[in-house]
């Protein structure tokens, strides 16, 4: 049989019954296994690119540790996964740095594709807003509208990815897989932002001499890679991807189209009339090749 260690070597061997680490160790590969080879830290993982249904089924002592650290079906420990016909893998663990960063993950999402959308909201003219008034009063005002607005995230089954300066990220789709109802969520969540918006602005008149925002929204729907990632003592749920940068760009677009809410086709066709729809047209979005049709939201209908 053949064990392919990716970007490294290629060994045949026709001994039966060993594991991938003992593979390793006979053919002068140097594999990391810190606990001696007793699934006691992770560090012989590898990502199983093909054959992985010639390695034996996870044994208790692994499964528990796959548990506790995340692992995805192809990831196995090569001191416990006894190799029984060809497969082909990558080494996860090569370096100190790789050491301490696998002590470290315990618990941490390791990453998986997922359908999402993506929301990304920014108040307009910001800046100018800190610059004409108190710290106190701009970090008020900021969390008071954070407030509101994660509010309208979190009854839409969204998650809030990060905070920008005044801007805000947010995923939809991360415990649910109907497209329909993940970007009907979003595009509920942009129109509730905009009804909170409309209070906060009634705030400001009365408290900070006519001072009123103005925010843009802009959807996209489509594949990322979601994962926990950070330093270890700041471990974050992100998303990571091409489709997480055309919503951020369809976001920027509503400045230029001076639309409040702005979706992509791929979040259109999963939305019905419960939303009313403005105008449609072509654009170019900054940092893209091409053009991308984008859709306004207005409001949402009534029953």
């Amino acid at each position: 049989m053949k064990i392919d260690y990716a970007n490294e070597k290629v060994v045949e061997t026709s001994e039966v019954g060993k594991t991938l680490l003992q593979i390793s160790l006979a053919n002068g590969i140097n594999h990391t296994h810190e606990c001696g080879g007793n699934a006691r830290c992770s560090t012989c993982r590898v990502l199983v690119l093909e054959g992985l249904e010639n390695l034996c089924p996870r044994n208790e002592k692994e499964a528990k540790l796959a548990k506790t650290k995340g692992f995805a079906d192809n990831i196995r420990l090569a001191c416990q996964s006894i190799v029984s016909g060809d497969v082909k893998v990558r080494r996860l663990v090569i370096d100190q740095d790789d050491i301490e960063t696998a002590y470290s993950e315990a618990g941490v999402n390791r990453g998986e594709e997922r359908k999402v959308a993506i929301l990304f909201s920014d108040i307009r003219g910001f800046t100018n807003f800190s610059e004409r008034n108190l710290a106190y009063d701009v970090v008020h005002i900021l969390n008071r509208y954070f407030r509101k607005v994660g509010d309208t995230v979190f009854q839409h089954k969204g998650y809030i990815d990060k905070y920008m300066g005044d801007g805000l990220m947010c995923l939809f789709g991360l415990e649910e897989n109907d497209p329909r109802e993940i970007c009907k969520h979003a595009v509920s969540t942009a129109v509730a932002m905009q009804q909170e918006l409309a209070k906060l602005n009634e705030y400001l008149k009365q408290q900070f001499f006519g001072e009123e925002f103005k925010i843009g929204i802009g959807i996209h729907f489509g594949d990322v890679i979601v994962g926990e990632i950070g330093h270890p003592e700041k471990h974050q749920v992100t998303a990571i991807g091409d489709n997480v940068n055309e919503a951020s760009r369809i976001e920027t677009a509503t400045k230029k189209a001076q639309a409040s809410i702005l979706i992509s086709d791929a979040v259109r066709e999963h939305v019905d009339d419960t939303f009313s729809f403005g105008r449609r047209f072509n654009a170019r979005l900054k940092g893209k090749s091409g053009t991308y049709r984008l859709h306004e939201i207005l409001w949402m209908n009534t029953p």
